[in-house]
């Protein structure tokens, strides 16, 4: 009996011998499987950053090359900014239109011109999207204003065009009534006190100017007299009618007659004489006014394909850069005269510029001799005061005869008809309180609005 006892201890023994032999056999195996895969892994990780790191390297060499193939324009030093209120009363002279030459054998050459179409910019966007990171999608208003490059250089002619044909004079238009130039000019600034109080877009001023001249003129064929006391209605319902048409929210009736026209008018008044005025225009509403052809014109002389800091987007720039400008040397001249002139031309500058001829434009329209000529030549005269007026603040030469040549090619008109139409402004700016004595809603407005301005260039 112990015999087979010692027997089966024995058996037991060699059993937890042999399964103690295998759980070290297997923990030995865990700990080799164990630095395997860590080396395996210290592999892969040298692997991937030796990848990463190639890959940053040809993302850096693609960066440069991108860099290369964008235009570097040469530097232009800075002057200190130098605020002056009495910038209008400084001494500004108008004489022509030429101040910067330049030498060029093949200037009277054109390149030829390319077929845009926005298949290939909506292309570049999806792509953009889909491939990029999120910090380089492009933003909405940074697609917006590269596809209104876009459009601008099909249709930009075009439209130009169109808008001239309809230009139009309106001369003698207060012979023929009883109502006085001093009093149509106190009606165009009591226009400005309302419209801005109610916050109306700036076009709404030139419309109601422009129906109100119109109708003026009108009336002289249906022999109609106007005499003083009409001029209060008929400023009102020009301007309510200019608000329907400009206007996202236009002025309401009640509050057109219980607000503005402070009760003095009937409902049935105001929509009388806007069935009168509607009338005798032949419902002919929207034709360019001065405003128009100035914001018009400075996007053709100003927003170029040169001149691209409304875009910061580097691939929306690179892709307009390979496709519409041209690479022929022969042209290397126009493109470095361009490259330099249009880096004078900033944003804040431009902003500026836009500030003071609104200014300027509105000014023009108190001026009852003024606006007996063509809206164009109104605007093209507006805009070169103002960047006299540009020069003055900034302290920076800005009219050269890149401007001068847009200038005369856009408008249509000579350096013979732009100048004195300018000098009549320029002094009507310097001399505002002496041609329009009494007058302040023009200065509370528009005027401040400039001296407001704190980066100018």
């Amino acid at each position: 009996m112990n015999i087979g006892k010692n027997s089966l201890a024995l058996k037991d023994k060699d059993k937890m011998k042999k399964s103690s032999f295998n759980l070290r056999k297997k923990s030995i195996l865990n700990k080799l499987d164990k630095e395997k895969y860590q080396k395996t892994k210290q592999k892969l990780f040298i692997n991937i950053t030796k990848e990463n790191s190639a890959e940053k390297e040809n993302n850096k060499n693609h960066s440069n090359n991108l860099k290369q193939k964008q235009i570097k324009y040469p530097k232009i030093k800075k002057k200190k900014n130098k605020s002056n209120k009495n910038f209008m009363k400084e001494t500004i002279k108008i004489t022509n239109l030429s101040s910067f030459k330049y030498k060029n054998k093949n200037r009277n050459k054109s390149p030829e011109k390319k077929n845009f179409s926005s298949f290939n910019l909506e292309n570049l966007l999806i792509n953009t999207k889909i491939n990029e990171n999120k910090e380089n999608i492009i933003e909405k208003d940074e697609y917006r204003q590269m596809f209104s490059k876009y459009v601008r250089d099909d249709y930009s002619n075009s439209i130009l065009q169109s808008l001239l044909k309809d230009d139009f004079i309106i001369e003698n238009f207060l012979e023929y009534h009883k109502i006085t130039p001093r009093m149509r000019t106190r009606m165009a600034d009591w226009m400005i006190e309302v419209l801005s109080n109610y916050n109306c877009d700036d076009l709404t001023y030139f419309e109601s100017i422009n129906l109100m001249d119109r109708y003026f003129k009108e009336c002289e064929y249906h022999k109609k007299i106007l005499i003083p006391e009409d001029l209060h209605l008929i400023g009102v319902t020009s301007m309510f009618i200019a608000s329907k048409y400009h206007d996202i929210r236009p002025l309401r009736l009640k509050t057109v007659q219980d607000k503005i026209a402070h009760g003095k008018l009937t409902c049935e008044e105001i929509k009388n004489k806007e069935d009168e005025i509607s009338r005798f225009l032949n419902y002919s509403f929207g034709l360019p006014t001065m405003w128009d052809f100035i914001t018009i014109f400075i996007e053709e002389i100003f927003y170029v394909k040169y001149n691209s800091h409304q875009i910061q987007n580097k691939i929306l720039l690179d892709n307009y850069y390979k496709e519409n400008i041209d690479d022929d040397d022969e042209f290397e001249d126009d493109k470095n005269l361009e490259k330099l002139i249009n880096k004078l031309y900033t944003k804040n500058m431009l902003y500026l510029l836009k500030t003071v001829c609104i200014y300027l434009a509105k000014m023009n329209c108190h001026d009852y001799n003024l606006m007996q000529n063509k809206q164009s030549l109104l605007a093209a005269s507006t805009i070169f005061v103002a960047m006299k007026i540009c020069e003055k603040i900034n302290d920076e030469q800005y009219i050269n005869e890149y401007f001068n040549n847009k200038l005369s090619n856009i408008s249509n008109q000579d350096e013979n008809s732009i100048i004195p139409i300018a000098q009549k402004i320029l002094y009507n700016a310097q001399h505002f309180d002496e041609v329009f004595s009494g007058l302040e809603n023009l200065k509370k407005v528009n005027f401040n609005a400039i001296i407001e301005i704190k980066n100018t260039k």
